[in-house]
Parts: C-alpha cells; sequence; structure tokens
C-alpha cells in the first residue's frame, strides 16, 4: 500500500474519545485502524479520506468509508453525528478555520469533537527556525511539506469558539518519538512549573463540545 502515512493505531486519539456517542464521523480517517477499534466497541463509524488507497482498506475496517476532494467541507449532513475526529487534518486544510465551522456543524448540539493537530510552537521549532535558520519539508512528522497551517494553543483555541465548540479538556502530547525525548520534555515541563507547558508540546489535542 503506499498511503503515505501508513497504518497506525493512534491510542492517543482515542484516549480523547468519550465513551457516549453511537454515530461518529472521521475527516481524515486515513486506513481507519484507529477508528476500527471504535467499530469493535459497537459503535457505527463513517470516515473520508482524499486518498483513495487509503480509503480501499478503511472501508474493510469500518462502517463506511469515501473519498471526499481536497476542498469539500459538507461531507456529513448537519446534525447527524454523535461525534466527530479530526486527526492530524486541520493543518492539511486552506482556510481551515472556515473548514472547521462546517465539519462541527455535522455534529448534534451537545456531541463532541476531537481534535488534535501539530503543535508550531514548539521547543524543536524554536530549535529548527530560529536557531538553525531552515525549514525542512519532510514527508511526515511536526514539518510535514503537505502542511499549510500554523498551528498555536491560541489559534486553535479561537477557530474553536468561532465554531460554535466548547473545549471541554486539552491533553498533553510530549514528543511521540521515543520515550526518552518523552520523558525528557516532561521533566523540563516539570522543572519549569509547566509556565511554558505548550512549547513543551508537540502535538495539540483537545475535545470540545459542540453549543
Amino acid at each position: 500500500m503506499g498511503y503515505a502515512y501508513g497504518d497506525l493505531l493512534r491510542r492517543d486519539v482515542l484516549r480523547m474519545v468519550p465513551p457516549e456517542g453511537r454515530i461518529i464521523g472521521s475527516i481524515g480517517c486515513g486506513t481507519a485502524l484507529t477508528e476500527q477499534v471504535l467499530v469493535q466497541q459497537g459503535r457505527e463509524v463513517h470516515g473520508v479520506d482524499v486518498a483513495p488507497e487509503a480509503v480501499e482498506v478503511a472501508s474493510t475496517r469500518i462502517t463506511s468509508a469515501r473519498l471526499v476532494k481536497p476542498d469539500e467541507d459538507r461531507v456529513f449532513d448537519d446534525a447527524s453525528l454523535d461525534g466527530l475526529i479530526l486527526a492530524d487534518v486541520l493543518e492539511h486544510i486552506p482556510f481551515a478555520w472556515e473548514a472547521l465551522k462546517k465539519f462541527a456543524g455535522a455534529v448534534r448540539p451537545g456531541g463532541w469533537v476531537v481534535i488534535s493537530t501539530p503543535n508550531m510552537r514548539n521547543i524543536d521549532v524554536l530549535r529548527q527556525f530560529f536557531w538553525l535558520g531552515d525549514w525542512p519539508e519532510p514527508p511526515g512528522g511536526i514539518f510535514d511539506r503537505t502542511h499549510v497551517q500554523v498551528m498555536s494553543h491560541k489559534r486553535l483555541a479561537r477557530w474553536c469558539a468561532e465554531a460554535g465548540l466548547q473545549i471541554e479538556q486539552w491533553f498533553d502530547q510530549y514528543d511521540p518519538y521515543g520515550p526518552r525525548r518523552l520523558a525528557f520534555f516532561r521533566t523540563l515541563d516539570r522543572a519549569s512549573l509547566r509556565l511554558f507547558h505548550t512549547w513543551f508540546m508537540y502535538q495539540l489535542q483537545l475535545r470540545c463540545r459542540k453549543t
């Protein structure tokens, strides 16, 4: 399979999904290995993605999976979902703040939305851009060449508020590339009394409620 982002089980995303909600949507579902866990719990999960090779695999794992166009922002009917997963997708979308409003419209009032994006106000970005003076273009990770949005804690919070989403909980996500780096940044965060907490977050992860 030639899907660029592999076949990954995102336990960090699953921890944000609350126990309630029977009908769930996932935008940018990829191969849906993560969403398959929710189906195994007895939930109904409908996924969409722009990669045909990913959708082909996802369709064997979840309730339904279909291909959408990159600029398609109304992929589910209004108020048709109990919950919505946006796992590392907003940073790939031009005018993503407007797309989020439309995505959120698919969730019924009181339903939930879980979001994960890279944190560009990050200590690695500080080192790479401001110290080394370069911005690489790897095929994945925080500097992924397909990212078109620069994400920060305040920016994402503002987008959620404008989309009618009330933030319920932020989730810590330190550097995922190995236990040593994770422990190092967590220790620095605690030693600094969390005064620079957002700088140590590799990703911004949160759960919201539709108002």
